[in-house]
């Protein structure tokens, strides 16, 4: 019953989003506190339906779940990582030795010794898993940007994801909140795989590999507004700025010449991001300048991302900065 019924509605407490009065819940019910709260199964819209029915039979979900993970997208990285760059490595290995030129024996795409940059981070997951892959010992190490905290928008019982990622790679691991196509976290950045060089140096690893990244991981996407080719649009925005960070803004010009310090890559390093297909004649310029900063590009789609959706992976190999013809 309403207390409104007993006269006692004014001991009802207020919604802090809409000032709106909270029903209380029933025994056994999952009703809503406020209008902005979960409603009641039958009360919802046919899409939230249809979303919270996937998540329960989405198999990486519970993956997730299970292994304390702060979303699925961790088995993506896994998966290109340990599946997709070894047969696609192999590949490149047997054309190469066909044409006699020779390439490094790489079984990952995650080295041990690598220093990675993770753009768009939170909620960190690709960061935690990337930080399983490396050795501290061989000078691994990961820097990790995003506008929000690691944590931030996690729930508590996730909320440790930056320190065990500190756990793995101890001082090799910087957080750096703030906005990557700002020149201000730029320097950030780069101070930060600074200070990890150094350490590598004074530990006399045999896994120093210079003072720049050799891969750089974006699986960011634009806040969703509810139209998909908005949305994808949006989202290739972003995968346009994240190869210009790694590459340099001169890659998009047709007269690309590669030129020292344009891009944060290392020569030969690497770039995996995420877009939404949208179109050949929207992704033309993306490819274009993959194909001229780097010696190879590829499209991936892991199983672990959704069938119906138009996620992909672009995956641009050996990057050309000194030496590009």
């Amino acid at each position: 019953m309403w207390p409104a019924a007993l006269g006692r509605w004014a001991e009802i407490p207020i919604c802090n989003l809409c000032l709106h009065r909270k029903r209380p819940p029933l025994i056994g019910d999952l009703v809503a506190r406020g209008k902005h709260s979960q409603r009641k199964s039958k009360e919802r819209s046919q899409s939230s339906n249809r979303w919270i029915e996937r998540q329960r039979r989405d198999p990486y979900v519970a993956m997730a779940q299970v292994q304390g993970l702060p979303s699925r997208s961790s088995f993506k990285l896994k998966e290109i990582n340990e599946f997709y760059f070894p047969h696609l490595h192999a590949k490149l290995e047997e054309k190469c030795k066909c044409s006699g030129s020779n390439r490094p024996n790489r079984r990952k795409l995650i080295q041990p010794g690598a220093l990675i940059l993770d753009l768009g981070a939170a909620p960190g997951g690709w960061s935690l898993y990337a930080s399983t892959q490396l050795k501290l010992g061989l000078g691994g190490a990961v820097v990790a940007v995003d506008l929000l905290s690691l944590d931030e928008t996690l729930h508590s019982c996730n909320s440790d994801i930056t320190s065990r990622i500190r756990a793995n790679l101890q001082s090799n691991f910087h957080f750096i909140q703030g906005d990557f196509t700002m020149n201000e976290t730029r320097k950030r950045i780069m101070g930060a795989f600074a200070n990890v060089s150094k350490n590598i140096q004074n530990n006399d690893s045999a896994g120093a590999i210079g003072r720049r990244p050799n891969l750089v991981l974006s699986d960011m996407a634009a806040n969703f507004t509810g139209d998909s080719d908005t949305d994808a649009i949006r989202t290739l925005d972003l995968c346009e700025r994240a190869m210009a960070f790694a590459a340099g803004t001169g890659c998009f010009n047709p007269s690309y010449s590669p030129r020292d310090g344009e891009g944060v890559l290392e020569d030969g390093g690497a770039l995996l991001c995420k877009f939404f297909t949208c179109g050949r004649e929207n992704e033309a310029e993306l490819m274009d300048a993959a194909k001229r900063a780097f010696g190879s590009v590829h499209i991936l789609k892991p199983k672990a991302s959704r069938k119906e959706s138009s996620e992909v992976y672009l995956l641009a190999l050996d990057h050309r900065k000194k030496n590009a013809k």
